[in-house]
């Protein structure tokens, strides 16, 4: 009996205290309309209690991973046919705007590693805009590197584009709101449809885990949707209690990464990951107005594909104002896809002639 009640203080208490603060901060945001509320709120509410009363908190990775299939789910619902070939058109664009932004991620730690001595390699691993689990991966593998830098510099963008973008966007002229995912029109949705196109994606889901995709809970069921949506098969929009749930779990998960000692390990590293971050949103933005001069996209829009923060957070704050998520979705995936084959091979190779040198 002991040794239950060990394991229920251990683990279901820490998860049920996390639970309650992301229910109570997304309730929180909503009720005096902050920008993306089921994702800053929780994400805000577990930081707090991380840094002030540090008791344990805890939020299994399965519980992110279902948030990040349902937030897989509704980006998918925004591809179709006409949008697919749209991107297509948008093919050496992606490109261009990839390379420029990984240019501006190589000069930023050069400076960066000027500045305070550290290793070159980590710092370059730290501000490429990649996969955050992907990059600290990389991290890992490649000896020399300081792997805490690279979390931290990693972390803080995200979390850091997560929080400013919604609230610049509100600045930016007001989106059409053709960029809506669309509901399913001429019939109702039956429980047969919603269980076979969620049983779809949870399919999906599982075939990027085993074939080790990046992001794999978010990408299978975003590519699975989007090829049945070309397809012509019209996939049911998801209830909006799906919807929030899958943003509040990934703000959960969001709020648990930085973790307040980090940040007492190294003074200038935090204000630096902080500089550098703005730095490459700045960039991003000026690069996103230039985008609107050569395709007939918003500006928000532009910003929104453009920006160095992951495809699920730009992806949702997208949806949450009505721009267009295909479009957001689409240049989101190809900077992760490209960044993840192509970059930790140069990389690689880089590190390994300045090892011999």
């Amino acid at each position: 009996m002991t040794a239950i009640i060990k394991e229920y203080r251990h683990h279901l208490f820490p998860w049920l205290r996390t639970l309650l603060l992301a229910v109570t901060g997304g309730t929180l945001f909503a009720w005096i309309q902050i920008p993306l509320p089921w994702v800053l709120g929780p994400m805000v509410m577990i930081l707090l209690w991380s840094k002030t009363l540090r008791i344990p908190l805890r939020w299994p990775a399965g519980w992110r991973n279902a948030g990040l299939i349902a937030i897989g789910y509704t980006l998918g619902t925004s591809f179709t046919r006409e949008t697919m070939w749209d991107m297509v058109g948008h093919l050496p664009l992606m490109l261009a705007i990839t390379m420029i932004t990984i240019g501006c991620g190589a000069g930023i730690a050069w400076l960066v590693s000027r500045w305070t001595g550290l290793d070159y390699r980590t710092t370059l691993t730290a501000n490429v805009p990649g996969g955050l689990s992907q990059m600290v991966t990389l991290g890992e593998e490649i000896r020399g590197i300081d792997i805490t830098v690279v979390t931290l510099f990693q972390v803080t963008r995200l979390l850091l584009v997560v929080f400013i973008v919604p609230f610049l966007i509100k600045l930016l002229p007001e989106e059409n709101a053709t960029g809506i995912v669309p509901e399913t029109a001429g019939h109702a949705t039956t429980l047969t449809e919603g269980f076979l196109f969620g049983s779809t994606a949870l399919v999906a889901a599982w075939a990027a885990w085993k074939l080790k995709f990046p992001t794999a809970f978010l990408i299978g069921p975003v590519l699975a949707i989007a090829f049945l949506q070309v397809l012509g098969f019209a996939a049911p929009p998801l209830p909006p209690l799906l919807i929030h749930m899958g943003q509040m779990f990934m703000g959960a998960h969001l709020g648990l990464m930085i973790r307040p000692e980090q940040l007492t390990q190294r003074r200038r590293v935090p204000l630096l990951a902080l500089l550098t971050a703005c730095v490459l949103i700045v960039i991003t933005f000026g690069i996103s107005c230039l985008f609107t001069l050569w395709t007939p996209s918003s500006l928000t829009t532009s910003f929104l594909s453009l920006a160095p923060g992951g495809m699920a957070e730009m992806g949702v704050v997208a949806q949450d104002i009505g721009a267009d998520l295909a479009m957001v979705t689409g240049f989101q995936m190809f900077r992760v896809f490209f960044i993840l084959i192509f970059v930790p091979p140069f990389l690689r190779w880089i590190f390994k002639r300045s090892s011999a040198r």
